[in-house]
């Protein structure tokens, strides 16, 4: 079975731990890291919004759509969808 995972974030969460160390989480999905942000982020960083990314399973960019119709209708980013 396959998803499709939008991330509409363009930079990491920062998390200070009890101890006071501070992790990059990666909200970007494309880290070469994950869970942990590489900086990979940059990449997005001209990504306009309202418009879906496409990337290949190498992370670079494989293209755009700007309209996403799913078979159940259009969904807010963030909804779940049952395809």
């Amino acid at each position: 079975m396959a998803r499709i995972v939008v991330h509409t974030k363009k930079a990491p969460y920062i998390y200070k731990t009890p101890k006071g160390d501070v992790v990059a989480i990666c909200m970007c999905g494309l880290s070469d890291t994950y869970p942990l942000c590489s900086g990979k982020h940059a990449i997005t960083a001209d990504e306009e919004d309202e418009v879906v990314y496409f990337y290949d399973p190498n992370k670079n960019r494989a293209g755009k759509a700007s309209k996403i119709v799913l078979e159940e209708g259009e969904k807010e980013p963030g909804e779940s969808v049952k395809v």
